[in-house]
């Protein structure tokens, strides 16, 4: 197993970039791509360090809400009252169906699928196929979903784009309601995808209804090929009628890129009988879970899986690093949340390791509201919800870290919404930081402002204008998409990876941006900001707040091979692609 520091020279390989362009692995000055001409990059170090505010803080962003001025006018599905599901004209045969499910559904992954360089999007639908919208590059989408060969499926719920044959594009999974399998849509390169699920391992195919969630890639065993976690609401000890369909799937690699084999109980993460929690009583056993993410919490390397789950059941399975993974949710001191549902993670007090918010539900019956575990290290977390000020966020669902006004801290939002009295228009809530951890929340002000019930949410810059965007899926309505219009003097930087030994869509890199040399640090890891029925960017985005110098330092990490980029001065307001020696 590896060593707990996570810093690269631990691992024994780093190439520190200072006067070459770029470094290979054997020290030789490689291709340039330092980055400080605007052009992309190859090369990396540096120390986490302690951190300060930043001085300061630049005016209020605003937002513009151009969901329809964008494209984005497809709507996700519909409702009636009776009989509580979602329901259209031509609604599949309800028998078996568990229709608290589609309450939960409306989910949106981000991905440049055609390789243009513009972030495209799926959206989930119920009772219609989803939808994915080609992205123009001039701050509009148009609908390519015949075209890309996804016109064919219905009812999809968890969408994740992931490479999962290394062939340098990226395919797309979908969870379902109603259906009795999954989808796995391989992408020929240029966008347009053939269906292979059963030929592959993934469709999960049995002769009951599925209610799947939230699904997730991840290089859990670092051979350099994306695993597949796969959630569903619902259990048989809980139901009585099925077992869960929430499945791990080990990619097997070299022998067979892109197929998969079930390693669920092997792993150790089967959530059948699962039924310890910390001071939350509820009559379900097992595990409901609702969002689902792969992410390096104690720094060896290898990720944990991270489970946002209803009924008091969210779990941190921690990484052995041997092919298994051991529930350390108590003792870590997560799992606290009644009714997990969303899951971020970030540093959003600036100490540099990642910490992890989960949405929940607040103001009835007793609940108590959101939760941000605060990493402490030695894999144990402090409860840092009310020092932060994030507690209260209505009925909880997608959630994203954000440096919404590039001031160096990462802020917060998540969407919400439930069919019950006094949560069906819940306002959306954005949290500002403060520099050192603190926030207030400041949606109204900033406008973001929705009606109707959120679902999924990530965070996006979709106009490429060097500021990160906000957009929401909503139950039976369009998306909400929220332009981020901010008119400060702050700067940016966007940080891409190409693996070679690790993932080659960059999953799992972990990136830390210095702005100044003497500065504090910002830490990322690819793929790590939203985890609710989708997952946004494959790149980390930086606030880098005012100035002319270029950026000190950026390091790109990794895990797979244990090799480091280094990159100096550079140029701030680009994006770069750093590829693994």
């Amino acid at each position: 197993m590896r060593g707990r520091s996570w810093h690269p020279r631990a691992r024994g390989w780093s190439c520190a970039l200072a006067l070459l362009p770029a470094c290979g692995i054997d020290g030789s000055a490689g291709e340039d791509r330092t980055g400080g001409d605007g052009s992309t990059t190859d090369a990396a170090t540096s120390e986490p360090t302690g951190t300060t505010a930043t001085d300061g803080m630049p005016a209020l962003a605003g937002f513009t809400e151009v969901a329809a001025a964008a494209g984005l006018v497809q709507s996700q599905g519909e409702f009636r009252d009776a009989p509580n599901c979602l329901v259209d004209a031509t609604a599949i045969d309800r028998t078996g169906f568990f229709c608290t499910a589609e309450w939960f559904s409306g989910g949106v992954a981000a991905g440049d699928v055609d390789g243009d360089g513009h972030t495209d999007l799926y959206f989930s639908r119920t009772y219609n196929p989803g939808v994915l919208l080609h992205n123009n590059g001039d701050g509009t989408f148009s609908d390519r979903t015949v075209e890309a060969g996804l016109h064919g499926v219905k009812n999809t719920n968890g969408p994740a784009f992931g490479d999962i044959d290394n062939d340098g594009d990226l395919d797309l999974f979908v969870t379902t309601t109603g259906d009795t399998r999954f989808y796995l849509f391989i992408n020929n390169g240029a966008g347009r995808f053939g269906e292979d699920a059963l030929g592959r391992g993934a469709a999960l195919p049995t002769e009951h209804q599925h209610t799947g969630s939230s699904a997730a890639f991840g290089d859990y065993d670092l051979d350099g090929y994306l695993d597949l976690w796969v959630g569903e609401y619902r259990t048989q000890a809980a139901l009585g009628d099925a077992p869960s369909h929430a499945r791990l799937l080990h990619n097997r690699g070299a022998a067979q890129p892109g197929h998969f084999e079930d390693v669920t109980d092997a792993a150790g993460v089967s959530l059948e009988h699962v039924h310890e929690t910390i001071d939350i009583e509820y009559p379900i056993a097992g595990v409901l879970p609702l969002s689902a993410g792969f992410v390096d919490l104690d720094g060896d390397d290898y990720p944990e899986l991270l489970l946002a789950s209803d009924f008091g059941c969210s779990r941190l399975f921690w990484n052995d690093g041997d092919g298994t993974f051991s529930d350390g949710t108590v003792a870590a001191g997560v799992g606290t949340d009644e009714n997990g549902m969303g899951s971020a993670v970030g540093d959003f007090d600036r100490d540099g390791d990642l910490d992890w918010f989960v949405t929940s539900i607040a103001g009835t019956s007793g609940k108590t509201g959101n939760r941000l575990y605060r990493n402490d290290g030695a894999r144990s977390f402090g409860d840092a919800t009310d020092f932060a000020g994030v507690r209260d966020g209505g009925w909880g669902w997608g959630t994203s870290f954000l440096d919404l006004d590039n001031d160096q801290d990462l802020d917060l939002v998540m969407t919400n919404g439930w069919r019950g009295p006094g949560y069906d228009s819940d306002p959306m809530r954005l949290w500002r930081n403060d520099g050192q951890g603190a926030m207030t929340e400041i949606a109204a002000a900033a406008g973001v402002s929705a009606d109707g019930q959120g679902r999924g949410l990530i965070t996006l810059d979709y106009d490429e204008d060097g500021d990160l965007d906000i957009l929401a899926v909503r139950l039976a309505r369009t998306p909400v998409l929220f332009r981020n219009d901010s008119a400060g003097d702050n700067d940016w930087l966007r940080v891409a990876a190409r693996g070679k030994q690790s993932a080659r869509d960059g999953r799992g890199a972990r990136v830390r941006v210095r702005t100044r040399a003497d500065g504090p640090t910002q830490v990322q890891e690819i793929g790590s900001n939203s985890h609710y029925l989708g997952h946004g960017e494959l790149t980390a985005h930086f606030g880098l707040g005012p100035g002319n110098d270029p950026v000190a330092e950026v390091e790109v990490y990794f895990p797979a091979s244990g090799k480091t980029v280094l990159l100096t001065g550079v140029a701030r307001e680009q994006r770069i692609v750093v590829d693994e020696p």
